[in-house]
This record gives C-alpha cells, structure tokens and sequence, in this order.
C-alpha cells in the first residue's frame, strides 16, 4: 500500500515536472521574483504566456500529431528512439522565444536562459541517440542553474537565498520521482543534471 502510494506521489511530481512545462516555470520565476515584477502586468502575462504556448503546447501538438501518424511509438516518449523528435521542435521554440526576448529588449540573462534551453535540448537529443539521459533531470538542472545565477548576482528582490534552496530540493524530489518510476537509473538523472546546470550556468557567466 505504502509502496503505491509513494509511486503515486513520484508519479504526479514526474507529471508536473515534465521537460515541456519547466521552461515556463522559469520564465515565471523570472518575472515575479526579481526587479522584472517592477514592468507592466500586462507585459510580463504576455510573456509568460508566449513561452508557454512556444515551449509547451506547441510540442505538445508536436508528439499528438507524430503519435496519430505512427511516428512515434507513444505519446509518453518512453522509448528513446521517439525523443529525438520533440527535443528538436523543443530546441527551435525555444530558440524562438530567445530571439523574441531580445527583440523587447529583455534582459540579457533573460533571453540566454532560454537559448541555453535550446542547446540543452539539442545536445540532450544527440546523448539520446546512444543513451537514455533524463530530459527530467535536465530541466531541473537548468532551473537549478538558473535560481542560482538569480539569487548570488542578487537579481531577486530582497537576495532570496531560499528560491536557490527550494530549487534544489524540487531537483531532487524530480530526479528521485523518475527512480522510483524506473523510468532512469541513477547515472542518467545524475548525467541529465549535469547538462542541464553546466549549459545555464555557462551561457550566464556570458551575461554582462
């Protein structure tokens, strides 16, 4: 019963946690918890709501149609050979929103977290070709990354450390929700990580 439960909870932390939604939890966190929440209302649900349609439901649309065709094998994207796909329509929309943000004279660190989105997902589908990386534990990283970058150049409003801190802790609720499904073992949540911190962190250290 226990163990049911437990696999429920990794279950739905797994679901919410998807690879097509964490870009747009970023986005959310960079618009409410820094000196962005300072620019119109209006402005920042336009955005927000762009990156969601871009870098969630347009993939979305993407695997239900590859799905209907037979491309893909099933909508879950479990077997590997079916990522490929989606991770290249992830890697333009979100090339796509990048090149938006900067049109409205974003902030730089703004535009480079979602081209960092973009070569995380192009080099997560080459890794995919060979291996099974967790596109979870990368999104996650990336997060991580991305929290961090925020809080330590004091980017958010009053130095929340605790935004770093939660981040860390949901990355490791994800991570341990794809092991109990037994969706990855521990090395490719680990490798997932990994990716996606190293290409944030790199891509911010560019920032000026």
């Amino acid at each position: 019963m226990l163990d049911k439960i437990i696999r429920s909870i990794a279950g739905i932390i797994s679901i919410i946690s998807s690879p097509l939604i964490m870009p747009t939890y970023g986005m959310a966190i960079s618009l409410w918890s820094t000196y962005l929440i300072f620019a119109p209302a209006a402005t920042r649900w336009q955005v927000l709501m762009l990156t969601f349609a871009a870098t969630t439901m347009l993939p979305v649309i993407v695997i239900f149609i590859l799905s209907k065709v037979g491309v893909i094998k099933h909508p879950s994207l479990n077997d590997r050979n079916d990522r490929p796909y989606v991770y290249a329509a992830a890697a333009m929309s979100y090339l796509g929103v990048s090149f938006y943000l900067s049109k409205i004279n974003s902030p730089q660190w703004l535009s480079m977290f979602m081209l960092a989105a973009a070569i995380t997902a192009v080099v997560t589908m080459i890794i995919n070709f060979k291996w099974k990386i967790s596109g979870h534990a990368t999104s996650a990283g990336g997060l991580t990354a991305l929290t961090f970058f925020l809080c330590f150049r004091n980017l958010t409003l009053h130095n929340n450390e605790w935004l770093f801190v939660a981040m860390v802790l949901i990355a490791g609720a994800v991570m341990t929700s794809r092991l109990i499904l037994e969706r990855h073992t521990l090395g490719q949540v680990t490798a997932g990580f990994f990716n996606g911190a190293f290409w944030v962190t790199a891509l911010e250290l560019l920032c000026r």
